[in-house]
């Protein structure tokens, strides 16, 4: 029954993960689905919701945890496993985490601070793998992490094609190479010419002594 709520959140969101929805996707009679889930359709998706980031854990844990790998490689790989997922999958279902954060109307706080509790966790467990010395350089580079396959997820499925993620992880990947990532804010071009003061060249003229005038 999970299983099957899961797959309906991540093609259909909140809005087409409804008891009619999963009593047909999963085949499980309705009496069942209240007997099991109380609290109706709230509590199956939040059980689900937790269940689904759950999984994304695990797989940042094994795509990061080996570190004798270079970084912009675990990126590539990660993000290539992403796109085989999303393909073998049929091309048409995201994030359900996403997928259900696009459809939480203002009163829905609960749901809300789960799908937070996720991305929030997720970040945490890709940080605690980057190699940076300090913190607010791993989350912020874990969180583009984040960005990333969320965003990718989005053009994936209106392209039907896992193309976005590869993109994404080849860029990341050439990003994570930088000693300082752009995300910190530190800045990568040359420096800015110095400014001369307005005396500076009447004291270099002064020094190669008065100029004297031809008879």
């Amino acid at each position: 029954m999970i299983e099957a709520a899961e797959t309906l959140l991540r093609e259909s969101g909140l809005s087409g993960a409804g008891i009619n929805q999963l009593v047909a996707r999963s085949g499980a009679p309705v009496g069942s689905v209240y007997h099991f889930f109380p609290g109706g359709k709230m509590q199956i998706v939040t059980e689900t919701l937790r269940l689904h980031s759950g999984k994304a854990v695990h797989l940042f844990r094994r795509a990061f945890g080996d570190a004798s790998v270079p970084l912009p490689d675990r990126l590539r790989a990660l993000f290539r496993v992403a796109a085989k997922g999303f393909e073998a999958a049929g091309a048409d279902k995201g994030c359900a985490i996403g997928c259900v954060t696009l459809d939480l109307r203002a009163s829905d706080d609960s749901l809300r601070q789960v799908c937070d509790a996720s991305f929030s966790g997720w970040v945490e467990e890709i940080a605690s793998h980057m190699p940076w010395p300090d913190a607010a350089t791993r989350r912020s580079f874990a969180m583009m992490i984040v960005l990333a396959l969320e965003g990718a997820f989005v053009l994936a499925r209106a392209g039907h094609s896992g193309n976005a993620f590869t993109t994404a992880g080849d860029w990341l990947a050439r990003l994570s190479q930088s000693t300082h990532p752009v995300s910190t804010g530190e800045s990568h071009g040359p420096p800015p010419p110095a400014h001369r003061r307005p005396g500076d060249r009447r004291r270099r003229v002064s020094r190669s002594g008065p100029r004297t005038r031809k008879a």
